[in-house]
């Protein structure tokens, strides 16, 4: 009778080591969709004002995103106002080089939610200097959908660590 406990106290704990595992893989490629969804957000709006495609950036975004700007709640469609002016801009004579890159991403996921916090460096470049650089904090909220996941709510600190060439002082 010992012996038997033993065993299904044995393959029990086998059985849960195995799901754990499953569980954690299953996570580590949760964590790189969601990272992959940051940089590919990061890319198109970047490349929104050669493109023009306002809807290369909204498809990473529920149909219920919020996001704070300069302390206001604001939603999807005012997301997609700004990025309709910035694609109605004109090219102007002048070469603008963005960057905008994200590092020390964390990733939270708890079922079909996730959170996000990384930093994000958003730099404005023409002919070798910097026009406008912001360092800020970040915070994505994330929802999977369909079996996709998308933002539903982001808020960064801006200012954090600003360039002097963003505050009107040329370096």
């Amino acid at each position: 009778m010992r012996t038997s406990v033993t065993r299904l106290c044995v393959g029990l704990a086998s059985i849960c080591c195995i799901l754990l595992f499953t569980l954690d893989v299953q996570a580590a490629g949760e964590d790189k969709a969601i990272a992959k969804l940051i940089q590919s957000v990061s890319h198109a709006m970047v490349d929104l004002p050669k493109t023009k495609n306002v809807k290369a950036v909204l498809q990473y975004f529920a149909g219920d995103y919020t996001f704070l700007e300069d302390g206001e709640f604001k939603i999807l469609k005012d997301l997609e106002e700004v990025l309709q002016s910035f694609a109605a801009e004109k090219e102007s004579e002048e070469l603008i080089e963005i960057k905008d890159d994200v590092v020390n991403l964390q990733v939270r996921i708890v079922g079909a939610w996730a959170w996000a916090t990384y930093d994000e460096t958003f730099t404005a470049m023409s002919s070798g200097h910097i026009l406008d650089e912001d360092i800020s904090k970040c915070t994505g909220i994330f929802r999977k959908t369909k079996g996709r996941w998308l933002y539903v709510h982001e808020h960064c600190s801006e200012g954090v660590g600003d360039s002097p060439a963003s505050n009107g002082v040329t370096p």
